[in-house]
């Protein structure tokens, strides 16, 4: 395992909802060390991912923690917001990976089973190493039954929130008047959440002219053959924009301002920054990771007229499958639900953000705040009230 900087931030700054736990372990074991945060215990358990990465800060955890608060509030479900960090290379060996997983989820049981924080996979870290972490922590399983079955030649996990991204991209093309069928796609990475983009963009019509990975970016304004993209991953995995024929190579930062229509950032936090947020050319962003832009960016493209989806709504389509696989329905069904709820969510908040001449992260923030605050002192919806949402969704009696 390569050596890895870990970080000593201090000085996270706080507000009136969190972060209220900043938790680091450390493995003499597996001479491995982490970060868990939870953003608010204010509804009891916090939920989200677990991210494994040489270069993480805490920091990028702690704000990751605050989307997922934000994410949850929104689908109005009374949950908050957690994140997990591992500062590690995700590409070893399968035993160096067992024990570190194994040490993290020791190093969580505490915080599990007193039902404060329930960790998920994120980058770096797959299904397969929660079961691993769920063995040492003694948590339930709480994959959908849907999850493993597979459309496409992969499991359905590999769609989800890929799909939502799409979804909430076609509602908000909608309200602008742009037609989704003729729109350019650019998709910063190409892991689970890209990859499912790319598809359903595709099948929309769209054309995604430019992805990237750790490896590299190509570029072709006339389009890219999205299934031949799929198939190399499946071989190749990062190293497929080395093998795609037919595109030229760019630098992975330029794939960002790209003349295309619709900019889908994929990877890391604050890729979009005051340093390049000029540089953008697109006309919307609905991204697929959380925290790509900082706060002053999004409002300078605000500024300039440049749509963003708030991104903890844009990539909500896999929470969404998350809790609607505890219904009594088929995966199909979830995807006619997910598409009901989002594209619902973002014409309403698209519309109001206009009417009210404001951004709509910005909208989205003070709502997802106002409610926090709102049930903080009066009570939280119980979950039953989130399921009848959920059925009335999907249909299920």
């Amino acid at each position: 395992m390569s050596k890895v900087k870990i970080s000593t931030e201090t000085g996270i700054k706080g507000d009136d909802i969190g972060p209220e736990v900043i938790y680091y372990w450390y493995s003499p074991e597996v001479k491995c060390r982490g970060v868990v945060v939870i953003d608010t215990t204010a509804f009891g358990l916090s939920v989200g991912g677990t991210r494994m990465l040489p270069d993480i800060t805490t920091n990028e955890i702690v704000s990751l923690a605050r989307a997922m608060t934000y994410k949850y509030i929104s689908l109005g479900r009374s949950r908050g917001g957690g994140k997990a960090g591992i500062w590690a290379d995700p590409n070893m060996q399968r035993s160096q990976r067992e024990a570190i997983m194994r040490a993290y989820g020791r190093a969580i049981k505490p915080l599990v089973q007193a039902g404060t924080f329930s960790p998920g996979a994120d980058m770096g870290v797959s299904h397969a190493d929660m079961v691993w972490v769920r063995e040492e922590t003694g948590q339930e399983a709480a994959l959908p039954k849907f999850w493993l079955e597979e459309k496409d030649g992969e499991s359905l996990d590999y769609h989800f929130t890929g799909y939502g991204v799409v979804v909430a991209a076609q509602a908000a093309c909608d309200f602008m008047k742009m037609d989704i069928s003729r729109a350019t796609v650019a998709i910063e990475g190409f892991g689970k959440v890209a990859s499912g983009v790319a598809r359903y963009a595709d099948q929309l019509g769209a054309k995604v002219v430019a992805i990237s990975t750790i490896r590299g970016a190509i570029y072709n304004e006339r389009g890219l053959d999205v299934n031949k993209l799929i198939e190399l991953r499946k071989s190749f995995g990062d190293d497929l924009v080395l093998k795609y024929d037919g595109a030229k190579t760019i630098n992975k930062e330029d794939l960002f301002y790209l003349p295309v229509d619709i900019l889908v950032p994929g990877s890391r936090p604050w890729v979009i920054n005051e340093n390049n947020v000029d540089k953008v050319k697109a006309k919307l962003i609905s991204s697929g990771a959380n925290i790509p832009i900082t706060k002053e960016a999004e409002e300078r493209l605000f500024q300039r007229g440049i749509t963003v989806i708030p991104d903890f709504i844009s990539n909500s389509g896999g929470a969404l499958s998350s809790h609607i696989g505890r219904l009594d329905v088929n995966s199909g069904e979830a995807f006619e639900a997910i598409k009901r709820i989002m594209r619902n969510s973002v014409l309403e908040l698209m519309e109001v953000a206009s009417r009210e001449k404001i951004s709509p992260t910005k909208l989205a923030k003070q709502r997802a705040t106002d409610t926090f605050r709102k049930w903080k002192a009066e009570g939280a919806p119980p979950d039953e009230e989130y399921t009848k949402k959920l059925k009335e969704a999907t249909g299920v009696s």
